[in-house]
């Protein structure tokens, strides 16, 4: 093997062992079980999933369209929008503090909180 082909396995290596922590820090789970969904900026609920019953919730845009939040066993989701795109129910259940839920077209996100201080 040349000199070329071990550095180029060596950077391969380094490189892939980042994107295996990256993707291990991104997915972490969250520490907290407060949750806040934020509508164009607004706080519009914080729930503690740990004791929240299972239920949905619509949340009526004001320039029109809507999306649907269901909490079921501890975790929350967003299962139903009338966006074009429906990136927001393809995210899936909400799994760590570093990736939100996002419906861009409603201005919604989904997010991890600190705690309930905002109650």
């Amino acid at each position: 093997m040349t000199k070329g082909v071990k550095i180029s396995l060596a950077v391969l290596a380094v490189i892939l062992m980042g994107a295996v922590v990256c993707a291990a820090i991104m997915n972490r789970p969250a520490e907290s079980t407060w949750v806040s969904i934020i509508q164009d900026g607004e706080e519009i609920y914080r729930l503690d999933l740990a004791n929240e019953p299972d239920r949905e919730i619509r949340i009526d845009y004001p320039g029109g369209g809507y999306n649907i939040v269901t909490i079921s066993g501890g975790s929350i989701s967003i299962t139903e929008a009338d966006c074009a795109d429906h990136t927001c129910i393809r995210t899936g259940a909400l799994r760590g503090e570093s990736v939100p839920i996002v419906c861009l077209p409603h201005k919604l996100i989904v997010r991890y909180s600190d705690s309930g201080a905002g109650e």
